[in-house]
């Protein structure tokens, strides 16, 4: 939708919602084939995108002058995607390499193990659950000055943490601190490749996306090294640093020349904050069965997929394995965890969405089980890690897919937004809880044991939904 602003007879720039720019609702619609399957390779990027872009997809709004100016497709944009890049590499490098520093947290803290894993738990959640906020701190602010000040966030909350004494001030610092600094520089690493991209801009999401598992594979072995040059203290001031260079790539992300963003209209920047908010507490489709369903699934695998990256490698070092070989099988997981979203994104158009992704959750759990199995077989180790993250890329790439098959295109923004607050309470839940189960057990045989059952169950939930996308639970308003 554009619309042209007067004020005092003089007309603006038109309006241009981000959904006209990101990748969101209008680009799903072009997307679609004839069977009505989305193309996947449209959509293959990596959840921790997908979640935030959704956020954003109708609500930012910006000027462009009025006489048919193109969106680059290329040029200076190229670098954006590299900050973007590196924004993915350093974020869920970090945290999904948690599970090495959890280690050292347990004998600094001597917390239980479930009061530890608050600091990931924290850390993971609070970029999804806060999007609604960071969304609209970017579309007052724009793209350049909040990844700046998000990575000075960052870089604060991870040097602060180097000095905490207490577990309570680990939740403040590198939980609070760090996991708000992220939902800036989340928004903003998707934002800015939508201004500068449109024909292209799929295969520069790609790119920018493919951080994620880059950062796994290799913070895994650099933080293992890091932790036994300098210990915890240390590797965090280092990863302070290393979060620093987010504000470099704050600095890459200046807005193209058509942007006009002295002429943004300020005064409506509330109002599309309470519209994100109002949306995102329309609960009115979880009486959609189909989209209940696949909430309760998401909440289930949120819960239960931090697992292996947390506690796998505190498992393994408990039954002998060195650092080095714990922190392997992590860089395993991020690098299959890539393949399996490059293979998925080449082939799930060709695909049965739900029944795929059912399959592929069922064999995520049964991946997570064998791990307890195997436990004596390093070779198996290393295979069941690669095969939890070759199936867990369904999650990252197939659901908004799965999605748009039962939403309406009208509703498809609101029932994401829905979708990834799901996400954020099972992520902020499932660590704790798994902690929980050590304590109560003495081993964390069960709490992969849990896992395993309960993604095999959300796998089955989702394998229900191609047969009952048509009913609902209750009449909607």
């Amino acid at each position: 939708m554009i619309e042209d602003p007067v004020e005092d007879g003089q007309p603006h720039a038109p309006l241009v919602k981000i959904s006209e720019v990101a990748p969101s609702v209008e680009s799903l619609k072009d997307s679609l084939p004839e069977t009505d399957n989305f193309n996947n390779s449209t959509l293959r990027i990596d959840h921790l995108y997908q979640r935030r872009e959704s956020i954003l997809s109708s609500e930012i709004s910006l000027f462009i002058e009025k006489t048919g100016q193109k969106i680059p497709d290329g040029g200076w944009g190229w670098l954006v995607v590299l900050a973007s890049f590196v924004i993915n590499m350093l974020s869920d490098g970090v945290g999904f390499t948690f599970g090495l520093l959890y280690k050292e947290f347990l004998i600094e803290f001597g917390a239980s193990k479930s009061a530890t894993s608050w600091i990931g738990s924290l850390f993971m959640s609070l970029p999804l659950i806060a999007g609604p906020i960071g969304s609209a701190l970017v579309d007052k602010y724009g793209c350049m000055s909040m990844t700046i000040i998000g990575g000075i966030i960052c870089t604060i909350g991870l040097a602060l943490s180097s000095y905490a004494r207490t577990i309570g001030v680990m939740y403040l610092t590198f939980g609070v601190i760090g996991g708000l600094g992220l939902t800036l520089c989340f928004v903003t690493a998707v934002v800015s490749i939508a201004f500068w991209f449109e024909k292209k801009r799929t295969i520069a999401l790609g790119l920018a996306a493919s951080g994620t598992g880059f950062g796994t594979a290799v913070y895994s072995p650099l933080a293992t090294w890091l932790l036994f040059e300098y210990g915890w203290r240390g590797t965090l001031l280092i990863t302070a640093g290393f979060f620093a260079n987010m504000c470099v790539c704050g600095a890459l992300m200046r807005d193209p020349d058509w942007i006009i963003e002295e002429e943004i209209v300020f005064q409506n920047w509330y109002d599309e904050f309470l519209d994100i908010l109002k949306d995102l507490t329309n609960f009115s489709l979880f009486l959609d069965l189909h989209f209940f369903i696949l909430s309760l699934s998401t909440v289930i695998v949120d819960m239960w997929y931090v697992v292996p990256y947390y506690y796998l490698a505190e498992h393994m070092t408990r039954h002998g394995y060195s650092d080095n070989e714990a922190a392997f099988v992590i860089s395993v997981i991020g690098i299959t965890n890539t393949i399996g979203m490059v293979l998925l994104g080449a082939v799930g158009n060709r695909l049965n969405i739900a029944k795929s992704y059912a399959i592929c959750l069922v064999l995520c759990g049964v991946s997570i089980g064998c791990m307890i199995l195997v436990t004596s077989s390093y070779i198996l180790l290393l295979v069941s890690g690669g095969c939890f993250g070759l199936f867990f890329a369904s999650s990252m790439c197939l659901t908004p897919s799965l999605l748009a098959e039962l939403v309406s295109l009208d509703d498809f923004t609101m029932a994401y937004g829905l979708l990834l607050l799901s996400q954020g309470v099972g992520t902020l839940i499932g660590p704790p809880l798994a902690g929980w189960l050590f304590d109560f057990t003495g081993s964390w045989d069960q709490s992969f044991y849990q896992a395993c059952i309960w993604i095999i169950v959300s796998g089955l939930l989702v394998g229900i939904i191609p047969y009952t996308k048509n009913r609902r639970i209750g009449k909607r308003s």
